[in-house]
């Protein structure tokens, strides 16, 4: 992290170049503040609206809406927020009580131009002296008249500010800061006039436009406000922002849904954004962006999780007053991206099917003897189903990594490999996919959602302690091996309970297995999920055993399966939909048989 403030010094004049609404240049200009102590604060906002500007900087961290009209009558809207440079200069002149001035040439019908521009984020690795000074080597577009005029006018308020004060912080745009140096020493200034505005107002924004329009959405609004209050860890990093945004709506997500959130989800959204990024020539990823890995790598509810931390601000109050507008993405930046949340919802015929649950305090779990519960059958097909899945793509992983690439001489086997192809190019060869041959079939599978291992920063408390065997029906039913939560921690019905896995293993053919969790071969295993893993081994029929988990086995197992002529193969788990592990990862037991009759109406 680098928290060295930086300016451009010409004379007692002081410039920190900037890029408008953005949370690391608002940092800058709040550090330059504290280590320059200026007498004065010039900012790069037109002149003519310096009353209301000034009075918004007041209002801040609440947002407010400047608005006037150019000669089309068409609105011009200055949006008052907390990660805006310019707005941080005047606010912190303000607490400061020290003057400020907005000292830019109002112009009319100023092009909307958009200057290629680094991700401002490399400030906080790298600085923003190298980033300015990155900014300076580049070939920077050629000026129009509006911005040389302009330039020209703030050179002439600096020259004049200079004769009254001995230290001016001037805040202004990166691609202006040099011209506007430059022009500071001419001895004559040309005449400028401002555009005519013949109405300034001051308003603010209703909640729902809020959440759209920031120029860094609330999320990051709101922390910065909150680290700029207690000037801990100053300032803010962008990417543990966007982090901390996931973990909290991954709370809310679990509370919504009742699903769990595993770990490895967050993985897979980080390295996501990070890529998505990369592509759009970014370091750090848009709110859009932050929204489609949500959804992509989850599901539409985590989407809008995410969305609704995301663009929730804290800070509007309004105490004042002030006229409410309600404004879009378009009406203030032109441009604008479609997000649609598809969220899971009831059926619209599901309130004719009332399911009884009400009086949960009611109802018990109390099954005689471990003999007597039983699974749910619809749910036994799911699993099964599952299973039968894993399996089919253990196979494939298996022939996809025993398939090789041939120089092609009769047949074009898979097809032709054109990575091999072009590696060969230099002999003009053409190689085709040869399949592997298929393995011989898998035997077992062991799928882990959790290790439930004690965690080193916090003291132990099992979250799965439920352990069992259960054994197939008929034909069609694998022998499972399970640990899950208590049968007595959830109950739904009157002999319901409902469980969630924490592990689970599966082998077939039915009525092979003994009770996994008192058989002393597999005392040495270091945890249940090892010991589903040992088991699994030892009962599969058939040479492969897939193994779904976050982290793959360790080398003992892998070298414990070889001994008996067994192969593991890992998928990780982050690989299958969470859709679809969400739906097997809660299940149901019943307490005896006739509960299965009605167990329907309680699910």
């Amino acid at each position: 992290m680098n928290n060295d403030a930086f300016y451009v010094q010409k004379g007692n004049i002081y410039a920190v170049p900037i890029v408008h609404y953005n949370m690391e240049m608002a940092a800058q200009v709040r550090l330059a503040f504290q280590k320059l102590k200026p007498d004065c604060v010039a900012v790069e906002l037109a002149e003519t609206m310096q009353s209301k500007l000034l009075h918004a900087a007041s209002r801040l961290p609440d947002i407010s809406v400047v608005i006037s009209y150019d000669q089309a009558h068409q609105p011009l809207y200055y949006l008052s927020e907390p990660c805006d440079a310019a707005f941080e200069g005047l606010r912190s002149a303000l607490e400061a009580q020290i003057p400020a001035f907005c000292i830019d040439l109002d112009v009319d019908y100023y092009p909307d131009m958009r200057d290629f521009m680094p991700d401002p984020y490399a400030i906080q690795r790298i600085g923003l002296k190298q980033y300015y000074e990155s900014y300076e080597m580049a070939n920077l577009p050629l000026k129009n008249d509006a911005d040389l005029d302009r330039e020209m006018y703030m050179a002439r308020r600096l020259k004049e500010l200079s004769l009254s004060y001995d230290r001016i912080l001037f805040i202004g745009g990166i691609s202006h800061i040099h011209n506007v140096l430059q022009q500071v020493d001419r001895s004559r200034f040309p005449t400028l006039q401002h555009a005519q505005r013949e109405t300034v107002e001051l308003c603010t924004l209703n909640r729902e436009s809020c959440r759209e329009v920031l120029g860094e959405f609330g999320w990051i609004s709101s922390h910065y406000e909150q680290l700029r209050q207690s000037e801990e860890e100053f300032p803010p990093d962008r990417q543990k922002l966007i982090y901390n945004l996931y973990k909290a709506a991954a709370e809310k997500y679990k509370e919504s849904t009742e699903l769990p959130f595993p770990s490895y989800n967050l993985r897979n959204i980080m390295k996501f954004i990070r890529n998505y990024a990369l592509m759009q020539q970014r370091l750090m990823p848009d709110l859009y962006q932050i929204l489609a890995a949500a959804r992509g790598c989850v599901d539409h509810n985590f989407a809008y999780e995410t969305w609704a931390l995301a663009t929730e601000y804290q800070h509007l109050r309004n105490v004042d007053g002030l006229p409410e507008l309600d404004l879009s993405t378009a009406d203030i930046w032109k441009h604008t991206k479609l997000f649609r949340f598809h969220l899971k919802q009831p059926g619209r015929k599901s309130s004719q099917f009332h399911k009884r649950r009400q009086d949960k305090s009611k109802f018990r779990f109390l099954p005689p003897g471990g003999f007597s519960i039983c699974s749910y059958p619809p749910e036994d097909k799911v699993i099964e189903t599952f299973g039968d899945f894993l399996k089919k793509k253990g196979t494939q992983v298996l022939t996809e990594e025993a398939s090789r690439s041939l120089p092609f001489s009769t047949s074009l086997e898979e097809g032709i490999d054109i990575r091999e192809t072009i590696r060969h190019w230099y002999d003009k060869t053409l190689y085709v996919k040869v399949k592997g041959k298929p393995p011989g079939g898998v035997g077992s599978v062991v799928v882990i959602f959790n290790e439930d291992t004690p965690n080193e920063d916090s003291p132990y408390q099992e979250k799965y302690p439920w352990k069992t065997t259960w054994i197939g029906e008929h034909q069609q039913e694998s022998d499972m091996a399970l640990y899950a939560t208590t049968l007595t921690s959830n109950i739904v019905g009157p002999g319901i309970s409902r469980c969630e896995y924490g592990g689970f293993m599966m082998s077939s053919p039915p009525r092979r297995l003994m009770d996994v969790w008192s058989d002393h071969d597999y005392s040495e295993c270091r945890t249940k999920a090892e010991v589903l893993l040992m088991a699994a081994i030892d009962y599969s029929p058939k040479p492969i055993v897939v193994y779904v988990g976050s982290k793959p086995p360790r080398t003992f197992m892998k070298t414990f399966a070889q001994r008996y002529g067994k192969k593991i193969v890992y998928i990780p788990i982050g690989q299958l939909s969470p859709t679809t592990l969400n739906k097997i990862r809660f299940f149901h037991v019943l307490d005896s048989h006739d509960k299965r009759s009605i167990a329907s109406d309680y699910l």
